[in-house]
């Protein structure tokens, strides 16, 4: 029993593209940011993933204190809005590498990560596969 359990968790489950639209909270859900506000922030970080994002700048964005959104975000979204981001950032970076040959460090850059090694850890880590490889295998 104990060996089937163990198993059963150590597989990783599959990568999913990630969108904040599925997760936005009901209108009764309390402690959740109201629909037109999971709009505007998701709309807002997509215009802005090459800039630096800051919880107190996307807080400021729907005017609430930092506090109340980081906790309202996570319950409309289901993540905290830096996890968010980076998935984000990720899922672009996916759409440029497919799109042509831009080097990766450019890709990187273009997309907010810092350098190409922050990009490689958080690819591998949002996708499971180095970003050259997993271009390769999706050309």
């Amino acid at each position: 029993m104990q060996a089937t359990l163990i198993s059963t968790v150590s597989k990783a489950p599959p990568v999913r593209r990630f969108h904040a639209a599925r997760f936005a909270a009901s209108p009764e859900q309390k402690g959740a940011l109201a629909p037109w506000q999971v709009r505007q922030l998701t709309a807002h970080i997509d215009a802005n993933l090459c800039a630096t994002l800051r919880t107190t700048h996307l807080a400021a964005t729907v005017g609430l204190s930092v506090s109340h959104f980081s906790r309202a975000f996570k319950n409309a979204v289901g993540v905290p809005a830096r996890v968010y981001v980076l998935r984000r950032r990720v899922a672009a970076a996916c759409e440029a590498m497919l799109a042509g040959d831009e080097a990766l460090t450019d890709i990187a850059h273009a997309h907010g990560f810092c350098d190409q090694s922050h990009f490689t850890r958080a690819f591998q880590m949002q996708i499971g596969m180095a970003p050259q490889a997993w271009r390769r295998s999706n050309r």
